[in-house]
């Protein structure tokens, strides 16, 4: 969805500097001796302009036989520049998008790592000869580093390859750590009641690392804040971030010991996936937009929203080129897309809207289902 909505408003704007392109062509040459037909560039640049919207429209070049060589030639031109940029932008929003994917995992890696340099920095601040005269007294019997679930993060082997692999550090943010340190967890009531206690079971150590990351590194205003900065994508990514972080700490005291947990269960079929979805999306938006102009035949077209149109092409991408993707699981993801994403009438809206298309959809036997995509989740 983020991806074609750039995509979108990579277009406009190449279009815009296709258009200037054009316009710049036929300004009067201020630096010319010969006169200057003014009224006759106007016209040029407004039939030029014409011939490139329209080529654009039908992805061909622009043809007029009545229209000047020059006029034909800055239109085409001008098409030339905007499909050349139009590949690039989608070829390299495409690599966006997964890498975005990936992002999730690197954040992931992230916060661990993060728990890790708390219980460091816990252990220095704890160690301390000195300290200021303003100070506000701290229980010190014991410590986040004396946390077992902390020791088996910062002791696993597979979590220090994957932190060195995907080159996660918190080196250049220790000052962050200690402000952290400082300004959230030796405030909290709860650390500090940990930290009155010399000993713990391996259950109140679950509690108190759970506590620290569900309620201070993913709520607290100084600790979000921060990683909101580090990565843009941190608010839409934070919510499955914390599930396989939170996995990642119960596994401690599993049989297994700690394990990390894997992005997804099939990279490559998730890969395909989003591949495959946003191409399909591109390769036949004419057709999909076709479909979604029947429906919304009793609407404005133009005063429904850009997002809401982005999700409904989606949509009946999914539906029409995964056959395994039940109907219903379909339509309540992007329902759950555009109450997230767009207007508050939006989930309503784009329920509507499928509900009716995929009845159609089925009855004329274009929308076929097969495997998993034959249940019906209702």
């Amino acid at each position: 969805m983020q991806a074609l909505y750039a995509l979108r408003q990579a277009q406009f704007s190449n279009q815009q500097l296709a258009i200037d392109g054009i316009n710049d062509l036929f300004q009067p040459d201020l630096n010319s001796m010969e006169p200057q037909n003014k009224r006759q560039l106007e016209g040029y640049r407004k039939l030029a302009g014409l011939l490139f919207e329209e080529a654009i429209k039908t992805n061909q070049p622009a043809s007029d036989d009545d229209a000047p060589t020059k006029v034909l030639k800055a239109a085409n031109d001008g098409l030339l520049f905007y499909q050349i940029r139009a590949k690039k932008d989608r070829q390299h929003l495409a690599q966006m998008m997964l890498k975005q994917v990936n992002g999730i995992y690197d954040d992931y890696l992230l916060v661990l790592q993060l728990l890790v340099e708390l219980g460091h920095a816990a252990r220095i601040d704890r160690e301390r000869q000195y300290r200021d005269v303003d100070e506000a007294p701290f229980p010190f019997e014991s410590d986040l580093n004396d946390n077992t679930v902390v020791q088996a993060l910062a002791a696993h082997q597979p979590l220090r390859n994957e932190i060195l692999r995907h080159g996660i550090s918190w080196t250049e943010e220790l000052s962050f750590v200690r402000k952290a340190l400082r300004e959230v967890l030796k405030t909290d009531d709860t650390y500090r009641a940990y930290c009155e206690q010399k000993t713990h079971t391996a259950d109140e150590d679950q509690t108190l690392a759970q506590y620290v990351l569900r309620t201070l590194i993913f709520k607290h205003e100084v600790i979000r804040d921060h990683l909101a900065e580090m990565d843009l994508s941190w608010t839409e990514n934070s919510e499955v971030v914390r599930g396989l972080a939170i996995r990642t700490l119960k596994s401690a005291q599993s049989v297994t010991g700690l394990q990390l947990e894997p992005l997804t269960d099939d990279w490559e079929e998730d890969e395909f996936f989003l591949n495959t979805l946003f191409e399909k999306s591109l390769e036949n938006h004419a057709d999909y937009e076709q479909l979604l102009a029947d429906q919304l035949q009793n609407w404005d077209v133009e005063r429904v929203a850009f997002l809401d149109k982005i999700i409904l092409t989606l949509a009946v991408c999914e539906l029409l080129n995964f056959p395994n993707i039940p109907v219903k699981v379909t339509i309540n993801e992007y329902i759950e897309l555009a109450k997230a994403y767009s207007t508050p009438k939006s989930g309503k809206f784009v329920n509507g809207i499928l509900d009716n298309l995929s009845e159609k959809l089925q009855a004329s036997g274009r929308l076929r289902k097969s495997g998993r995509g034959l249940l019906d989740n209702k």
